[in-house]
């Protein structure tokens, strides 16, 4: 329909007055009992309800709110082919409250009594009384003649607020109560925050509380939910007076995601994954991408028609919620993330489904399955008969089904979810009773990578590796089928930790293998059908590889995996015989070995760490943890994921041999490759075989000790990516980034899981409403660290510059720069296929001024095709251009390197590409200055001056070795062509190459988190300008490609350095234990007991898997724990 009228400026006209008319009449079919309905005008902006007669008034003397153009808040229908607006289409100088309480309780946001039949759509009714103290807050001003703010828009604008800052309770009411005595009186400015959380609480989704045996028994739930006592170890519910001993906080799954489709502002990306993802062969940018996701849908085919159906992960992990405090504390969310949107949008923490948190002190353990209970019976109705659902997006209801399709967590999570034990000598979860293990001294070793290789490969021959010829074939691939039949075996126990339960301590059978119990999961239908149900998390696995290599090259007594019990080990198994403990009058020496560093090594490769500099946003300031004794520590997991990727590789290039560097180079290369956005199933392919290269290398360096089962996990990596898509939407770093959001939710120390589940469901509502504020920063529209300006949308993209400059500007003339504008000039031509003899000519004489003089002949004529922009550009130049030493490109901040080497990240690295001798080529250099030229009709372009690095292979100033350019930076090549736009600028930082003196340095581009490469299908009619000048996308990592160089052993000793001295009393007591243990599956040793319903009884192991990020598990007998869930959040 027609409503061209709302924009007529004349408020008398014709037309207007009968558009006013046409509007009345849809009005007046959408009155309430007293005869009121929404003015539209632009005072009242559809938040007043007035007359008809004064709705008429407003609209003629005051004028129509122009965005209003469908109608739906006044019973107009909506016609299908109307798409649900985007964020910036539906962004104005008003909020839209009045649409999110729509949104948010699927009816109208006035009271219009008994015509709510006439509303045009098929949404669910509910009882609306329940929201009526939203409505009245909705319709009623902050104050008297007030026309900025109703009460629901001020309070959700001062929560939004307090959210964003993390305002304390306190601070906040002490606001409210000033703000309450400063507005005219009458106000309706809630007075406490328990006012301004009540009247939030109908938009939240709440949760529910469910009684917990103290001993993790049971849960007072369904049958037993009115039941006084266990019904398993029969002990009392209650501490005293009807509080319970402990409370699981439920968060219902299904109102949250029938919310989700709901919303307009999500209701589409809901279908992302099926109608506007495109599909490439042999590429994988998104889980839907998977051999997992496919065969979910070859086998569920009417789950898979539907792109509504929602598929998630289920993400669990420990934490303490008391910070650094001495108190042990372990409590334990468990987190759905939907994965129907695009990556960008179902990674953030605001799509993060919180759905069970488990109460402590203690960890769940063995008995997790108890607290999924609730969980997993809303997921078998959600599978099997679905729930009734509204679409915005289409304005159709639908019956809403869901599946969970894989879980995330780390390593000793991962047992408490598959119920597969994750310790002892069966402890890898993929090859199950086929995993390779060895006994050595006090642990188990996760060696024998030979038997991946070809049954005919040279190395399975070999006994330099354990001792032994490699007969044994690779590990069988177990189904789920498998499974089930093994599951078969495993003797029913009862749950809980009470001290009667006599399947705390038990010995599990042979039959049983690791398994500890069946997983709750399996009630779930297809549980047992899935490819991959259970993730192993690359950011722990990450961590502990980096833990392990750089323990044991900087000889950390603690983290150092070459411990005189690892010579021993050699002694043992008959290998490397140079590398054994020798006793020389009366004391033993300990060879020193070729990859550790002597104690100069250390000192200067803390050095080197200590003058590592990366881009502003890249990583943490990783040098601050090389600390006084030459040893690193402090590292996060995302420390050691950028140091194990970026930085290791160039630290170690002057200290250890070819060999063995090549060889570490090539294992942090293929966490680099398994790592990116974007994966090519071919390259997986050759990567499933390349870490089993790698990792039989390794075990000709290494000691068994090193080969801990977090190195074995390694292995599986490049098939589970193969399953599951990129490793980003499946590893912890999300899951463990919002963890440490509800630990700041903690406000009473002495309830933090009723402060949690508080402070989370407000801050649920306020991320809710928050979408449909505006003129406000929200969640949503807060800018990122390195923000954009807007994009210009001139014809020419020469002009579109998405640059935003920082600091003082100064000021030059161009004419300094003239000799490299013609050589710039000169590149252009040949581009327009002008022959090269001709190319001196045409520039200084013909063209310049041919352009200049015909774009001024059309213009003068008025001829269409002299556009402002090329007659800008035939025009030059202003000869005054200004010069920065800062600025932000799509997201990306340069400096010039003057500027730059004041600070502690490096900004001033560049790349670009072009052509050298007809061929493709990657130039490299830094910044010197940022330039601004200014052209007629407000048009700019930004340049940037570069200094550039000689890559000339003929020259011999770069090198690559180990798939690591180095450069030397005193060269200088193509010192009169320096100029490239801005936006042709990729960020590149550089490392010191010692090995090569201190002119080398090491360039490593930089992906940014941000940025992701994924193609979506276009719409037909869409505009498509051609563009002047193309991005580069994001950059390609190194062919991965392991070598079979393998080091010798007599190399492995540094018969330069002196050995350590060892105690002689020291070594006698390792001694007698010198049995060697070799695997062999028909031998079967007996596990040892594990009790207080933990999966695991070694500490020393317990310890390499546990990160920084890592909550305690071991159990702690506290207090009994009562939360009272009205707590300050």
């Amino acid at each position: 329909m027609d409503r061209e009228w709302m924009k007529d400026p004349n408020k008398v006209s014709p037309r207007y007055v009968a558009g006013v008319e046409e509007f009345i009449r849809v009005a007046l079919q959408c009155m309430n009992l007293d005869g009121l309905t929404l003015c539209l005008c632009i005072k009242c902006v559809n938040r007043k309800l007035q007359k008809i007669d004064v709705i008429r008034a407003h609209l003629i003397t005051v004028g129509i709110n122009e965005s209003y153009t469908r109608w739906v808040n006044h019973g107009e229908e909506e016609s299908e082919d109307d798409e649900c607006p985007s964020i910036e289409e539906v962004q104005n100088e008003y909020d839209d409250l009045g649409a999110a309480l729509y949104d948010a309780v699927g009816v109208n946001f006035i009271n219009i009594g008994s015509t709510s039949d006439l509303i045009a759509d098929e949404r669910p009714t509910v009882e609306q009384a329940h929201y009526e103290k939203l409505f009245e807050a909705l319709n009623n001003p902050l104050y008297k003649d007030c026309e900025s703010f109703s009460a629901l828009t001020f309070v959700i604008k001062l929560m939004n607020i307090k959210v964003m800052n993390k305002w304390s309770d306190k601070s906040f009411e002490m606001l409210l109560k000033l703000l309450h005595e400063a507005l005219p009186e009458g106000n309706n400015c809630p007075e406490s925050y328990y006012d301004t959380r009540r009247l939030l609480c109908d938009v939240g989704l709440g949760y529910e509380l469910i009684d917990v045996c103290q001993y993790d028994c049971a849960l007072f739930y369904g049958e037993h939910a009115t039941a006084t006592v266990c019904p398993v170890c029969k002990s009392c519910r209650y501490v005293h007076n009807q509080i319970p001993h402990k409370r699981l906080r439920y968060f219902p799954i299904t109102p949250r995601l029938k919310r989700l489709y709901n919303s307009r502002y999500t209701a589409k990306d809901m279908r992302w994954h099926k109608e506007q993802r495109e599909e490439e062969p042999g590429i994988l940018r998104h889980p839907a991408d998977g051999k997992a996701w496919k065969h979910f849908d070859e086998l569920y085919p009417d789950f898979a028609t539907d792109s509504r159906n929602v598929r998630m992960g289920l993400a669990s992990d420990g934490f303490n919620p008391f910070s650094n405090m001495s108190t042990t504390y372990s409590m334990w969310p468990v987190i759905l993330i939907p994965y129907n949107m695009p990556p960008w949008c179902s990674m953030h923490k605001s799509n993060y489904l919180l759905s069970l948190l488990i109460p402590g002190p203690k960890s769940p353990g063995k008995d997790f399955d108890v607290f999924l209970r609730p969980l997993v019976d809303e997921l078998n109705v959600l599978w099997c008969n679905g729930v009734d659902a509204f679409d915005e997006y289409s304005h159709s209801k639908f019956t809403l089904r869901a599946a969970v399709i894989w879980t995330i967590s780390d390593f000793p999570a991962y047992a408490y979810l598959s119920g597969w034990s994750t310790m002892g000598k069966l402890a890898c979860p993929i090859c199950l009773e086929d995993t390779r293990y060895r006994k050595i001294r006090d642990k188990q070793c996760y060696m024998g990578h030979r038997c991946f290789l070809h049954s005919s490969h040279v190395w399975r021959k070999s006994k330099e590796y354990d001792g032994q010829q490699e007969k044994r074939p690779p590990p069988r691939y177990f189904s789920g089928a498998d499974i089930l039949l093994q599951l078969e075996n495993v003797i029913l126990r009862t749950p809980g930790k009470a001290p009667n339960n006599a399947s705390r301590k038990r010995k599990r059978g042979v039959e049983e293998l690791n398994w500890s119990k069946k997983s709750i999961l399996f009630e779930l239908p297809y549980w047992s059908k899935l490819l991959l149900r259970n993730n192993l998390d690359v950011m722990h696995i990450e961590k502990n590889v980096c833990d392990n290599i750089i323990g044991t090259l900087l000889d950390d007594p603690l983290k150092s995996k070459d411990t005189a019990k690892a010579r021993l080990d050699l002694e043992d198994l008959k290998i490397r015989k140079d590398l054994w403990l020798t006793e020389r009058n009366g004391k033993y020496e300990k060879p020193h070995a070729s990859y550790t560093l002597t104690k100069e090594d250390c000192a200067s490769f803390c050095d080197f760490i200590k003058s590592v500099r990366l881009p502003d946003g890249y990583a943490s300031n990783i040098s601050r943890c090389a600390i006084d004794n030459n040893k690193l520590g402090g590292m996060k997991t995302h420390d050691c994921h950028v140091l194990l990727q970026k930085i290791l590789p160039v630290a170690i290039l002057p200290y250890l041999d070819k060999r063995i560097r090549g060889t570490l180079i090539e294992f942090c290369q293929f966490f680099q490759k398994l790592c990116a956005k974007t994966l090519h199933v071919n390259e997986l392919e050759e990567m499933k075989s390349g870490i089993v290269t790698i990792l039989c290398k390794l075990e000709k360096i290494f000691p068994p000790s090193f080969f801990t089962i977090m190195v074995h996990l390694c292995v599986h990596l490049p098939e589970q990516a193969l399953l599951g898509g990129p490793v980003s939407p499946r590893w912890m770093f999300g899951p463990e980034r919002r963890m440490g959001t509800y630990k700041s939710y903690v406000r009473n120390l002495a309830r933090p899981e009723g402060s949690i589940t508080e402070a989370y469901v407000v801050d649920e509502a306020v991320t809710f409403l928050s979408r449909y504020v505006h003129n406000i920063e929200t969640r949503f529209t807060r800018p990122e660290r390195n923000w954009d300006v807007p994009t210009t949308t001139y014809k020419l993209d020469l002009f579109n510059n998405k640059v935003r400059t920082m600091g003082a500007p100064s000021f030059s003339k161009l004419r300094v720069y003239e000799r490299v504008v013609q050589c710039e000039h000169k590149e252009v031509l040949r581009v327009r296929d002008v022959r090269e003899e001709d190319l001196e000519v045409a520039q200084k004489e013909e063209f310049p001024l041919w352009f200049k003089t015909k774009m001024a002949l059309l213009k003068a004529c008025g001829d269409p095709r002299s556009n402002d922009d090329l007659y800008s550009l035939s025009q030059g130049a202003d000869d005054r251009y200004t010069i920065w030493h800062s600025c932000i490109v799509n997201g990306v901040c340069f400096r010039c390197k003057e500027h730059d080497d004041k600070f502690k990240t490096q900004c001033s690295g560049v790349c670009a590409g072009g052509d050298h001798e007809s061929a493709n080529f990657t130039y490299y250099g830094v910044l010197l200055e940022i330039l601004e030229l200014d052209f007629i009709y407000q048009r700019k372009v930004f340049m940037f001056r570069c200094k550039w690095y000689n890559t000339d292979p003929k020259c011999k100033r770069m090198m690559v070795e180990h798939n690591l350019t180095s450069l030397d930076v005193t060269s200088n090549w193509y010192a009169e062509d320096p100029f490239i736009l801005a936006t042709q600028a990729q960020q590149v930082f550089y490392l010191s190459d010692w090995s090569r003196g201190k002119n080398w340095m090491v360039v490593q581009k930089v992906n940014h988190r941000n940025i992701y490469d994924i193609l979506e299908h276009k719409d037909d009619d869409e505009d498509l300008n051609d563009e002047v000048f193309q991005e580069e996308e994001s950059s390609e990592l190194p062919t991965f490609q392991p070598t079979e160089d393998v080091i010798e052993t007599s190399l492995l000793v540094r018969r330069d350095v002196q050995p350590i001295i060892l105690p002689d009393d020291f070594v006698v007591d390792l001694r007698p234990n010198s049995e060697v243990f070799i695997n062999n599956r028909g031998e079967d040793e007996e596990d040892g007991e594990f009790d207080d319903g933990l999966l695991f009884g070694d500490d020393e192991l317990m310890c390499e898997y546990l990160s920084d990020e890592d909550s305690d598990h071991e159990d702690i007998n506290d207090d009994d724990d009562d939360d009272d869930d009205d707590d300050d959040s």
